[in-house]
């Protein structure tokens, strides 16, 4: 799929699904047409490095019937780009709308051990905006892939801004994934104290290149509320209780001896 503007056809195709089902939906990593590439040059056709998420992840929070999905919005390289893309996620409502809309910042530009050189800048413009959003589980902040190993970006969005779940569908591959995809999802549920649904693109994509899956969801005190094994495509659904969130905050208040700590090491 090449880039689109956000009221292109694949994102009016995502708003009538989300009316037909009456489901809010979480689109991530959805290639948002940028500007034009300067001179109007094209890029080669290895684009190698894109954050989809195919796997879906859903969950309901205990006052609400409505559910929150974490659907892919999977993409192909386009061997003659003549504009860069922004990485988007975009949360649509029950009714269609288009809620919020945030633009990955910390693009993947790394050599993964016994795995392929992956060059996200060389298509991709970064992100300058956090974003959080009002939705049927919560507070709910929107990141993509490998922000998730960024923590001072989450605990802004936890305590500063207020969220109390956070999306990443993400597209790790199978080296980085196997390493640190559960670790890392656990640690920001953990340190941030929030609810992390975490859905996960699985599966080959070419001879060179291969992502982990093992889409989750993580409560605040880190436990797995459920997860797909494997490079198998699902749905993973818990129920979100935002009563325990707030009983963990309260009895761990890490937000505020943060606030007292900064006094200390920030400056």
């Amino acid at each position: 799929m090449a880039a689109e503007p956000l009221n292109g056809p694949t994102m009016q195709k995502y708003q009538d699904l989300a009316r037909q089902h009456r489901l809010w939906l979480s689109l991530g990593g959805f290639q948002e047409q940028g500007p034009p590439l300067p001179h109007g040059g094209d890029l080669p056709a290895e684009r190698q490095a894109q954050s989809t998420s195919s796997s879906s992840a859903a969950q309901s929070s205990d006052d609400t019937s409505q559910d929150l999905a974490a659907a892919g919005a999977p993409s192909q390289p386009n061997p003659a780009l003549t504009r860069r893309l922004y990485n988007a996620h975009v949360v649509l409502s029950d009714t269609g709308a288009l809620v919020a809309h945030y633009r990955k910042i910390h693009l993947f530009d790394v050599d993964v051990p016994n795995g392929p050189v992956l060059l996200e800048s060389r298509t991709t413009l970064p992100g300058d905006k956090l974003v959080v959003c009002d939705s049927p589980v919560g507070r709910l902040a929107l990141t993509v892939c490998y922000d998730l190993r960024f923590p001072e970006m989450w605990q802004r969005l936890a305590f500063d801004m207020g969220a109390q779940a956070v999306a990443v569908p993400s597209a790790f591959t199978k080296t980085t994934g196997e390493a640190h995809w559960e670790l890392l999802c656990r640690a920001r549920a953990v340190e941030c104290q929030a609810f992390v649904i975490a859905a996960a693109q699985a599966g080959k994509h070419s001879e060179k290149r291969e992502s982990f899956g093992h889409s989750l969801i993580v409560d605040p005190w880190g436990a797995v509320l459920t997860k797909l094994d494997g490079s198998e495509t699902g749905v993973a659904v818990a129920d979100l209780d935002l009563e325990r969130l707030e009983a963990v905050r309260q009895k761990m208040p890490i937000v505020h001896h943060r606030q007292k700590g900064h006094r200390a090491y920030l400056t």
